[in-house]
């Protein structure tokens, strides 16, 4: 689906406050109230927009350690792998994860509740995953940008 001009400046706002009314959606986009809805229902039903959420301060529900994990794996036991995608997607204190090149093969970003909650969680993952050879671990000292926003042009 071809975006238009509208469309763009909808996913923009959007990505800024999710809780935008209706009618100021229409307004800051030159559009009826209708025709926004309409546009906005059909982003919604092409995927473009694939949720709406709130973002929530990790501090403030005891998430204060975020954590960078590289973990490289056996690259000679394949059929061990679904169990580690298996654990990223159902371990909640994981964030993000990503495949990637380089020195490790999966990149994860980890909210915990203390450095001695993550070691816990360390222990489970290598306990549950065979196929793990090494992890490093990187402490995140200070956050300077977070967000999920993309760009659109």
């Amino acid at each position: 689906m071809p975006l238009t001009a509208a469309d763009r400046e909808i996913l923009k706002l959007m990505q800024q406050d999710a809780t935008i009314t209706l009618n100021e959606l229409a307004h800051r986009t030159g559009l009826s109230p209708s025709s926004a809805q309409r546009r906005l229902q059909k982003l919604r039903d092409d995927k473009v927009i694939l949720r709406d959420v709130s973002i929530v301060d990790p501090k403030k529900v005891g998430a204060s350690v975020s954590m960078l994990v590289e973990v490289e794996l056996e690259r000679d036991r394949p059929e061990l792998l679904p169990p580690f995608l298996r654990w990223v997607t159902e371990t909640p204190e994981v964030q993000e994860a990503w495949g990637t090149s380089g020195r490790g093969d999966y990149t994860l970003v980890i909210m915990a509740q203390s450095v001695e909650h993550f070691d816990t969680l360390a222990d489970r993952m290598m306990e549950r995953n065979a196929n793990i050879r090494k992890f490093t671990t990187s402490v995140v000292l200070k956050t300077l940008k977070r967000t999920l926003a993309v760009t659109v042009e």
